[in-house]
């Protein structure tokens, strides 16, 4: 523990070292930036959090890009009530989004070392809506994790190539709460494989490569990703394995209509069981993991596929001082191959529009077997079913961003 530790603070050293040096030969090419967004929610299964507003999050970041040499970093804090805990008091979180350093070669292609998204599917995003797609919740969108990426374009030609030793954990993070969440190693950005229920993600490859072509007065993107890692062990009462997916991506612009296709097939391989026990489940059978993200923790289908399906519309004109209006419908589903496994679906209908620094984003969603979009938090993503599966949210989200 004391040596993983160490390397992180060397990493974390380095980047800081780079970006600082960096910022030095050019502070035209640094810049910050930030947010600070609040809600109002209303959920259909808990009456103690309808049309109640909340702190969502604030953040701080910074880009630093003179033409070769590249940093980025991102770091957020958060706040919930006890309504949201779901315990006697609430809590508060600090974490790294990411934070890298990068150089770009002649050729315009770039590499990238700390930690960073994964450039697996659609990118940046396969969903339009504030809570994303099944993907993230099992890991596969907007994940990041510690390594070296390389990018490169070549005409309409995108490949990324990357090898990320380590997961990244819970970098930068704080909580004075520990004990409302599902302990530290939750406190993170992306979903992951939970260390303190016995398993770990090591040495992730990720290779995608995707084209850009014109298409009925428009453009599209059509393209395939790969994974593939160890599934490292921590505790000795588990064997380690490995983990693979792949998947298959479209996404398109035709003038003011866009449409995104995505479908995933991802596994978790091991002998015996899927976790030790923890703090809050006990211990998974093969068919299951433990994942976990912003302080919360699943348990999670060890293998199956994912479907994603979203169209959105930009409407022209503005009303009053607001304008860029996006409308949108982001369905996605979760099948698990395990039998007696029920599958978890979500639909978001939502708009987001904007007026100077101010963003705006409302969302209504349905969901079956979701654990934030429906009952049944813990076990959705897994086993599923149960009399009370369903249910749907309301989310208006508004935020300034400088």
């Amino acid at each position: 523990m004391r040596k993983r530790n160490v390397k992180h603070a060397l990493a974390l050293a380095c980047l800081v070292v780079s970006a600082s040096g960096a910022a030095a030969q050019d502070a035209a090419a640094l810049k910050f930036d930030g947010a600070v967004r609040m809600w109002v929610e209303s959920l259909s299964w808990n009456d103690q959090r309808k049309w109640m507003p909340e702190f969502d999050t604030a953040r701080l970041g910074f880009k630093y890009d003179d033409g070769r040499f590249l940093a980025a970093g991102r770091e957020r804090f958060y706040h919930y009530t006890s309504r949201q805990t779901g315990a006697g008091k609430g809590a508060s979180m600090l974490f790294n989004e990411y934070l890298w350093a990068g150089y770009r070669f002649a050729d315009k292609s770039e590499l990238h070392v700390g930690q960073e998204r994964m450039p697996f599917g659609l990118l940046p995003y396969a969903s339009n809506n504030f809570f994303e797609s099944m993907a993230w919740y099992a890991g596969y969108e907007d994940t990041y994790a510690m390594g070296v990426h390389y990018q490169r374009n070549i005409g309409g030609l995108h490949a990324n190539l990357a090898l990320f030793p380590s997961d990244g954990r819970h970098l930068l993070s704080w909580t004075d709460s520990s004990g409302e969440l599902d302990g530290l190693d939750s406190v993170r950005f992306s979903n992951h494989l939970m260390n303190s229920y016995g398993r770990e993600e090591k040495n992730t490859f990720v290779g995608r490569l995707a084209y850009t072509m014109p298409f009925a007065a428009g453009k599209t993107e059509i393209g395939a990703s790969v994974l593939a890692g160890r599934l490292a062990a921590t505790d000795p009462a588990l064997a380690s394995g490995h983990r693979r997916a792949a998947a298959l991506h479209m996404s398109a612009e035709f003038g003011r209509l866009g449409v995104q296709l995505e479908t995933i097939r991802y596994a978790n391989s091991f002998d015996g069981k899927g976790s030790i026990s923890g703090n809050w489940y006990g211990a998974c059978n093969r068919d299951c993991v433990i994942i976990g993200a912003y302080g919360f923790t699943n348990r999670l289908a060890a293998r199956g596929n994912i479907d994603i399906a979203n169209v959105s519309y930009k409407l022209p004109g503005s009303i009053g001082p607001f304008s860029g209006f996006v409308v949108y419908n982001d369905w996605s589903r979760l099948r698990k191959s395990a039998a007696g496994y029920a599958d978890s679906y979500q639909n978001v209908t939502g708009v987001t529009f904007s007026s100077g620094g101010w963003a705006m984003i409302v969302d209504v969603a349905n969901a079956t077997n979701e654990p934030y979009l429906s009952p049944g938090f813990g076990n959705a993503l897994a086993t599923g079913g149960g009399a009370k599966s369903s249910g749907h949210r309301f989310n208006a989200n508004i935020g300034y961003y400088f």
